[in-house]
């Protein structure tokens, strides 16, 4: 992958990468990973940040801005996503300090404990809220919330209420990350998040379970990286990621099979920037 070859094929592989995204945005400036649907914000997130990631402007941004301002945030997720957007488009954000404050508990916690089908992690409402009140400048009781995520620390190493789950250690230290609380060293941790390698390339969602899938990876990766470590399989999980390209320029969830979407494919470019390739397309 090192020749120069090589980098010129990655970088037609990822120029129809931008292309499958671009030709996602709808006439109101949003976008949606599934062609003649309506946008989301998530895709319209996930679209932006693929392509800041591949250092591409983005087509019709004032189109765009106005689709997120005027769109009706219903939620704490809503909030999030619009603010996180205006901020790769360097707008004013909305001050949503009144919807965060008004999450926060005792001890320390946003948004409801449990994890249902919408939410993929218990800890995930209180990173979107810590990210928030980062982006806003806003003062946080920074001691109390980092209480509550080391409250979820088990003695395995990984977080979770109930169990360690690969997903909420990834919150869990995404969180402490953001707010300055030193993760490295933290060995079980590293362990646990090892657990997850599939010595074929790429992370699982169970430890030891195949085969590897794309979120897990990404998720994986990105636990490494917080704790200031490596993965052991470098190349394999390179070529599972490469693998995981589809031919309209997007990324699926397996190896096996699946189609494009746009979450699959932020994983993907942001994993291989995590290994160290140059994901530029241009």
């Amino acid at each position: 992958m090192g020749t120069e070859a090589a980098r010129i094929e990655r970088m037609v592989l990822l120029r129809k990468t931008v292309e499958y995204i671009t030709a996602r945005q709808n006439d109101d400036g949003g976008y949606t990973s599934v062609q003649y649907t309506d946008s989301t914000l998530y895709d319209t997130y996930l679209a932006l940040e693929t392509l800041r990631i591949l250092k591409v402007s983005p087509p019709r941004v004032d189109d765009t801005i106005t689709w997120v301002r005027k769109y009706n945030a219903m939620n704490i997720r809503d909030y999030y996503l619009v603010n996180r957007i205006l901020m790769i488009l360097n707008q004013p954000l909305v001050d949503v300090s009144k919807h965060v404050f008004e999450l926060m508990d005792s001890t320390g916690r946003f948004g409801a404990y449990e994890v249902d089908v919408e939410t993929v992690s218990e800890v995930e409402t209180t990173f979107m809220c810590v990210e928030l009140m980062s982006m806003l400048n806003l003062e946080q009781n920074r001691e109390k919330i980092i209480e509550f995520i080391l409250s979820l620390k088990n003695p395995d190493g990984g977080f979770g209420a109930v169990e360690s789950s690969l997903n909420t250690t990834f919150y869990a230290l995404k969180t402490l990350s953001t707010l300055n609380h030193p993760v490295e060293g933290m060995l079980d941790t590293l362990h646990f998040v090892r657990l997850h390698e599939n010595p074929e390339g790429g992370f699982s969602l169970k430890p030891g379970a195949k085969p590897s899938f794309m979120e897990p990876t990404f998720m994986g990766l990105t636990c490494l990286r917080l704790l200031n470590e490596e993965p052991l399989y470098h190349d394999e999980t390179l070529s599972f990621i490469l693998g995981c390209q589809n031919t309209n320029g997007g990324f699926r969830r397996s190896l096996e099979h699946g189609i494009s979407s746009f979450e699959y494919t932020f994983q993907a470019v942001s994993s291989l920037r995590m290994l160290g390739l140059k994901v530029e397309a241009f």
